[in-house]
């Protein structure tokens, strides 16, 4: 079963990158193209780029490049038919199959989608027993009610309950056909060391755990009775679809509100992030209980470079609330501290106070990290010269993570007014401080790349020219075959006409160009002219990834020639003809040179007293550097005799 040529056509041809791509990084807009961070990579230069007329990205940090499809497939580890999905529930497509799926073909989805489609099955399956079952009714329910939360708020998060048995849920899918083998490596049925099998989650209610995309990737389970012996809270376990340090609990309900606002709040638990929501503040999500992790601070930071951090005012919450945010300062991250009065935490105070009075709380409360820090810092170190040192130190290290000069700079100074020190002393182990992480950054890296270079060395080919003129040449060519085909090159003759006359029986070097060129070709012979959707959506990906990379423009020529200095430079595109009859010169040229090269080679084998063979080389010399003078003058070249 598969969805039809036309169905996914309409998918790819409705879907805008620019609006697909913003629902997962922050664009913003440079020239004609869409710059951002790379989202793939802890970057402080935006190397991530978005072509609007080309619907395709590019990250230059990574290589990863290609279409909307692509980029789903890439940021979420969506399938292709699930990122085609993803598209068409997004831009209300009805989805067309070839022919109704049998029930074989439903068995045999791939491992991914068959563990998305269990865990969507639980999802389901604990909200009805939540609403429907008489455990979830008579206790359950009254479990949310009495942590004040609304009807609305539990159906946006799908709330549920898992019933007080060992097989209940186990049961009900095993009737339905889901595979026993899927549900195990869900993490929905455990196995005892006897064999037995039964439900991992019992009398509990269920949060699930989605993401950034949507989709249902794990759950959460809050026991309902008191024994200390069992934990309050229990995840999924890690499996393909989920990994807890790489998802944030409420990301994709709360990611526009972040967008809009420009600010997320983070918290500790789930009913943190439920009880905020309900009080007006959305921009908000929960690390799980667990410290922050590089992961889940690099999916922060595709939305917002400013984050509050929310904790209990109690010492553990101040602990927390100290802990991971250097990692987070060192990522360019504006970094707020939010305490709530002593034995509240975000989930109590919102319920005591309400909606309003507790946005203004955080509003007023909202403390810049450092300084927070500093304070915290000097009330524990009182008047102990020892413990005054090592706060310093501590604070020199958070601040010495700020890589933005003028930041750092405003924080030295703050932070030498409140400790009452020289300002020089502190802006000096700063710099000390920075100079010691850059060096054991610079050994590090060292050390990777001489790792990489031993287990590389053994039996690989040599490295090739960083500056191959003959493959930029096809390059060239095949950026203007696909962006330009179909336009005139002159009076008769389109630009595909004039690539193929000049490059019959012509054989590209780079592999990927000269199988471009046979594609377009075999569509030509076909009746149509292929556009760049025909080979963004080719089974070789590879086609893909080499075709975004010679239409990806990094650099653009910038308006400030013109708007400062009455300048007009031209987009290169404007004399495409010039490019092409320069590389198509190129072309030829370089094939002439290897020619009169390799006869050079051949000259030096014949035999001295072999006239003959002799002159007929050289003739063939001097009649290939004729030809190469005519190519050339078209590359403004000189070419010696």
């Amino acid at each position: 079963m598969r969805l039809t040529d036309s169905c996914v056509q309409e998918i790819k041809s409705s879907a805008d990158i620019v609006e697909v791509v913003s629902d997962f990084v922050s664009l913003k807009k440079r020239g004609a193209n869409f710059v951002a961070l790379s989202p793939f990579t802890n970057e402080k230069s935006p190397s991530f780029y978005v072509s609007p007329s080309k619907q395709i990205f590019k990250c230059f940090s990574t290589s990863k490049g290609g279409d909307a499809v692509t980029f789903l497939m890439e940021i979420d580890k969506l399938s292709y038919v699930e990122a085609l999905k993803y598209l068409a529930k997004k831009y209300n497509i009805t989805l067309q199959y070839d022919r109704p799926a049998t029930e074989q073909e439903v068995i045999e989805y791939s491992e991914r989608d068959a563990l998305y489609i269990v865990l969507e099955y639980a999802k389901e399956f604990y909200k009805y027993h939540l609403h429907h079952h008489p455990e979830g009714m008579s206790i359950a329910m009254p479990y949310f009610i009495e942590r004040g939360l609304h009807a609305k708020t539990i159906t946006d998060f799908e709330l549920g309950y898992a019933t007080d048995s060992w097989s209940h849920f186990m049961d009900e899918a095993i009737a339905k056909q889901y595979s026993m083998a899927h549900l195990e490596k869900a993490g929905l049925v455990k196995v005892s060391e006897t064999g037995k099998k039964f439900d991992f989650f019992r009398n509990r209610v269920m949060f699930p755990i989605h993401n950034a995309s949507g989709k249902t990737v794990a759950l959460a389970g809050r026991i309902m009775g008191s024994d200390k012996g069992t934990a309050k809270y229990i995840n999924s376990p890690e499996t393909e679809l989920y990994h807890k340090s790489e998802i944030l609990y409420g990301l994709y309900q709360a990611k526009q509100s972040i967008r809009t606002a420009d600010e997320c709040y983070l918290v500790e638990g789930y009913m943190d992030v439920l009880s905020m929501h309900q009080a007006g503040v959305q921009n908000v999500v929960a690390s799980s209980g667990t410290s922050l992790t590089e992961e889940q601070v690099r999916l922060l930071s595709r939305y917002t470079k400013n984050v509050t951090i929310l904790y209990d005012g109690d010492k553990a919450g101040i602990n927390a609330a100290m802990r991971g945010t250097d990692m987070l300062l060192q990522t360019g991250l504006n970094i707020k501290v939010v305490l709530f009065p002593d034995g509240n935490d975000p989930d109590s105070y919102a319920q005591q106070v309400g909606a309003e009075a507790f946005a203004e709380y955080i509003r007023k409360s909202a403390t810049d990290f450092i300084t927070f820090k500093a304070k915290m810092l000097l009330k524990n170190a009182e008047e102990d010269p020892i413990k005054l040192a090592d706060a310093t130190k501590e604070i020199v290290q958070s601040i010495a993570k700020i890589d933005d000069l003028i930041q750092r700079q405003v924080y030295v100074k703050h932070c030498a007014t409140l400790m009452h020190l020289d300002e020089k002393t502190i802006a000096s182990a700063v710099d000390n401080m920075r100079f010691k992480n850059y060096k054991e950054t610079i050994i590090d890296a060292e050390k990777n790349v001489l790792d990489s270079v031993i287990k590389t060395s053994i039996a690989t080919q040599p490295p090739t020219s960083a500056y191959n003129t003959s493959e930029y040449a096809e390059k060239e060519i095949i950026r203007i075959l696909i962006e330009h085909s179909t336009e005139n090159f002159d009076d008769d003759t389109t630009f595909y006409h004039e690539i193929f006359r000049h490059t019959t029986n012509f054989h590209f070097e780079n592999a990927y160009c000269e199988k471009i060129i046979q594609l377009f070709h075999q569509q030509l012979v076909a009746g149509t002219v292929p556009g760049l959707d025909y080979f963004l959506s080719h089974p070789d990906k590879e086609i893909e990834a080499q075709l975004v990379d010679i239409l990806n423009h990094r650099y653009q020529v910038s308006l400030q020639w013109y708007n400062k200095y009455s300048i007009w430079v031209p987009e290169k595109d404007a004399y495409k003809v010039e490019l092409l009859t320069q590389s198509l010169a190129r072309l030829n040229f370089e094939k002439l040179k290897k020619q009169s090269e390799n006869i050079v080679q051949e000259l030096k084998n014949i035999p001295i007293e072999n006239i003959e063979d002799t002159n007929s080389k050289l003739e063939t010399i001097e009649s290939l550097k004729s030809h190469q003078r005519k190519y050339a003058e078209v590359l403004h070249m000189v070419v010696s005799a």
